[in-house]
Order: structure tokens, then C-alpha cells, then sequence
């Protein structure tokens, strides 16, 4: 199982909400930042390390982007194609993966709807206004 090897500068957009795309990313090195904007407000969803995966549940239902993907530091993401990794699933595995991910979106929904925050946890914790600006400008190029 290979991967394609990118390597991001620091405050690069890796990918927008809403932008149509099945890959997987792995992050070799840095730091991402998940986030959406609700008007000019940025609002931090998670932070991710090294070692973690992200970009799961539009692999799994190649419905959009649920999120915007923003590195904080220079990084070095692996992309997986869903061809690619779909060889090595066996299809039970697959239909699973699809029906946790359309879980996983639903309550997504819910808690955007109703403005949950989890408290108290550093992946949450919310952009200083100079942040806010500074990812604002770059989603909107």
C-alpha cells in the first residue's frame, strides 16, 4: 500500500468544505487544523498530530468535504486514494465503514446545529481573533 507524499507549508489550505474528494490523509508531520466558518467566524473543530488520519468519512460516503483543513506548521501528509485502499477492503468491511460514517454525520449535524462545544479540551479550544483572521483569509482566496 503506497501513498503520495505532500509537503505543506504552514497556513496552507489542504482542503475547503464542500470540495468534492475521496482521498485519505495520513499526517506524517506538523499539525492540522479542522475547522468551519459560520459567517467571518473561524471555529476550531480539532487539531490534529502526527500519526493521525483525517479525511475518513468522505472516503468512506464521497459525499464533500465536511470540514476545512488548515496547517498550523510545515507538514507532510500521505493521500490515499479510495481505489487505491479499496482493493486491500473486503466488501462487508466497506459497507460497515459506510454506515458508521453516515452515523458519524448525522450527529455531526446535530452538534453544529445546536452549538455543542466540548469544554475543556485542547482540541477545542477556540482561534484568538488574530487566528480567526488569519484562516479566514486564506479560506477565502
Amino acid at each position: 500500500m503506497k501513498g503520495h507524499v505532500i509537503d505543506y507549508k504552514a497556513h496552507t489550505v489542504v482542503c475547503k468544505e464542500g470540495d468534492p474528494s475521496t482521498d485519505l490523509y495520513f499526517l506524517l508531520e506538523g499539525k492540522l487544523l479542522i475547522c468551519t466558518v459560520s459567517g467571518t467566524q473561524v471555529k476550531a473543530l480539532s487539531r490534529i498530530s502526527a500519526g493521525e488520519f483525517v479525511g475518513e468519512l468522505s472516503f468512506f460516503d464521497e459525499k464533500p468535504r465536511a470540514s476545512h483543513i488548515v496547517t498550523l506548521e510545515d507538514s507532510q501528509i500521505v493521500t490515499f486514494s479510495k481505489s487505491e485502499l479499496f482493493q486491500y477492503l473486503p466488501l462487508w468491511h466497506q459497507e460497515i465503514h459506510k454506515n458508521i460514517t453516515k452515523k458519524i454525520r448525522l450527529l455531526d449535524e446535530i452538534i453544529h446545529q445546536n452549538s455543542i462545544r466540548k469544554s475543556g479540551n485542547e482540541e477545542q479550544k477556540p482561534l484568538s481573533i488574530e487566528e480567526q483572521r488569519k484562516i479566514f483569509g486564506l479560506l477565502s482566496q
